[in-house]
């Protein structure tokens, strides 16, 4: 992901997806296809897709409905609230969706009622990030420094030790004092990367043309919920792989 990039976010819906899937636990529900209306709706940033014109820039929401359908339409669920749960890690599954949100109905479902729906938002579901974090300028306290930043954004859930190690690339420069946490964040993915660099340019780092030189903080998203960003990062650093198990997150 660019940090650079514009954000300009565009919000997709898909209202009223009607399917039919075995839903229920009792006997008869597990043999008779029952109805299930399904929406979703998600933001992402839409600047490239906007500037270019170009369809290869915007999300597929054809094809996402598409695979809505074939992960619904025909199976087998005791509960209405794990088909939500199954259309929502499915979307979920691409971290640069924000503010997801999926509806599932089941109409008739209650005597008197018109349906029944259970209903999944990110507003109560907050990312967990891992971030890693890097200075050979005045490092323990520029560390420090950017802890109690990064709590004005989240919250920090978990961190490892820090410890120092040789630079690499461009070894003309002191060691670098790394560690990793895991934050609590609300944010979606590009905004938190640009928050991200504000704390970094609020800390004094400034960006010259040698990228591995010295720096008074590095702030790196390695995963987002799970899924990985800096993929780079994990195959240079081997102490970024071991942040990883220290933390316990699977990757």
């Amino acid at each position: 992901m660019k940090k650079e990039e514009k954000i300009r976010y565009s919000i997709v819906e898909v209202a009223d997806l009607r399917l039919r899937c075995y839903i229920g636990f009792n006997e008869w529900e597990k043999v008779k296809l029952q109805d299930v209306v399904i929406s979703f709706s998600f933001k992402y940033n839409a600047a490239k897709a906007v500037e270019t014109d170009d369809v290869k820039h915007a999300v597929n929401y054809k094809r996402m409905t598409k695979e809505v359908i074939q992960l619904v339409d025909g199976a087998s669920f005791h509960l209405i609230e794990t088909l939500a749960e199954h259309v929502y890690q499915y979307i979920k599954a691409n971290p640069y969706l924000a503010d997801v949100s999926v509806t599932v109905e089941k109409p008739y479902a209650l005597r008197f009622a018109d349906n029944v729906m259970i209903h999944i938002d990110d507003s109560d579901r907050p990312a967990e990030v891992v971030i890693g974090m890097g200075s050979n300028i005045e490092p323990e306290e520029n560390i420090e420094l950017a802890l109690e930043e990064l709590e004005e954004i989240g919250h920090v859930l978990r961190t490892t030790d820090f410890y120092y190690t040789a630079p690499l690339k461009y070894e003309d420069q002191p060691d670098f004092l790394n560690g990793a946490i895991v934050l609590q964040t609300s944010l979606p993915l590009e905004l938190l990367a640009l928050r991200l660099r504000w704390i970094e340019e609020r800390l004094g780092r400034v960006r010259t043309e040698n990228k591995n030189g010295p720096r008074t903080i590095d702030l790196d998203i390695v995963l987002y919920n799970g899924v990985v960003i800096d993929e780079e990062g994990l195959e240079t650093f081997d102490f970024l792989r071991e942040f990883i198990k220290e933390l316990r997150i699977e990757e």
